[in-house]
């Protein structure tokens, strides 16, 4: 998926200014993430958790540095 960077390779993040804006809910057996920009909004379970780990990790490694 692209949210996997195990190349040590990271997501530029804009600044918040510039962000999208988005909303995440479940919808049957999907996750429902809108966003203001970009077309894909269903996700399935497997990866709305990828989504989710790419940030906690950018968290954290942002908190180590």
């Amino acid at each position: 998926m692209a949210t996997d960077h195990s190349d040590g390779s990271g997501i530029r993040v804009p600044p918040l200014e510039n962000t999208a804006f988005f909303s995440i809910e479940a919808d049957d057996d999907y996750v429902r993430i809108e966003q203001s920009l970009g077309n894909q909004v269903l996700y399935t379970p497997e990866e709305a958790r990828d989504i989710a780990q790419s940030i906690l990790d950018a968290v954290d490694e942002a908190s180590h540095e």
